[in-house]
């Protein structure tokens, strides 16, 4: 099964195409406020790279949150184009599932924070059983005061965006967190393409029409200063 995995909730522009779990191309863009101008051209990137047209894959899936507010729009619109073209079905998968793949050689458990606003992040807590992915939590919007409560046995940490995090590592704590290297704290579309096969598997098909990013955090728009 040929699946288009797409994950536009932090600053990577993640785009990727695997034949069931197995990856055939993948392109990564890591530059801020970029995913409306590089997501249709990284679709078309990975196509060419395979030698396919659209619509000769199987499926997309697509990162629906939490995480950017704005990068979520855009990869949800971009979705819902390329759907109303062609007709493929649709699966989501929440970005903190998808973040914890990188940790998948980890024993005990993991900790995905993706940075929502200041010292705010979107977190969860994960471990691997016999290889399959294990959520032990609810997705729950924390700042880092409360990781020291979240937190209560060895962990590994995912960050992104947290640049205060190690100064929140502190008495219990820093005994039993790990925090990643960066390069293991990084959104794909292929983590995206691999969940997304599971849920075509289990029939898990999204009704795109009334599909919507799970932004967890309410969304407000700001509001322009007056000159």
């Amino acid at each position: 099964m040929k699946i288009l995995g797409i994950d536009t909730s932090t600053d990577i522009c993640g785009i990727a195409l695997t034949d069931d779990k197995t990856l055939i191309t993948e392109f990564r863009s890591n530059i801020r406020r970029a995913h409306a101008e590089k997501i249709i051209h990284a679709i078309d990137r990975v196509l060419v790279d395979a030698k396919l047209k659209l619509h000769e894959i199987d499926g997309i899936a697509i990162s629906i949150g939490p995480g950017s507010f704005t990068g979520l729009r855009i990869g949800l619109a971009a979705v819902k184009g390329l759907v109303l073209a062609t007709k493929l079905a649709v699966v989501s998968v929440p970005s903190l599932d998808a973040l914890v793949l990188s940790a998948r050689f980890w024993q005990n458990q993991i900790c995905p924070l993706i940075k929502a606003q200041a010292d705010e992040a979107y977190a969860a807590l994960y471990h691997f059983q016999n290889g399959q992915l294990i959520r032990s939590s609810e997705y729950q919007l924390i700042t880092l005061d409360s990781l020291q409560a979240l937190i209560d046995q060895k962990t590994l940490i995912l960050n992104i965006g947290m640049t205060n995090l190690q100064d929140a590592i502190t008495g219990k704590l820093a005994k039993l967190a790990t925090i990643a290297p960066p390069e293991y704290s990084m959104t794909s579309g292929y983590y995206v393409a691999m969940l997304g096969f599971e849920k075509f598997n289990r029939g898990d098909i999204e009704d795109i029409n009334t599909l919507e990013p799970f932004y967890l955090k309410d969304f407000k728009v700001k509001k322009k200063r007056e000159l």
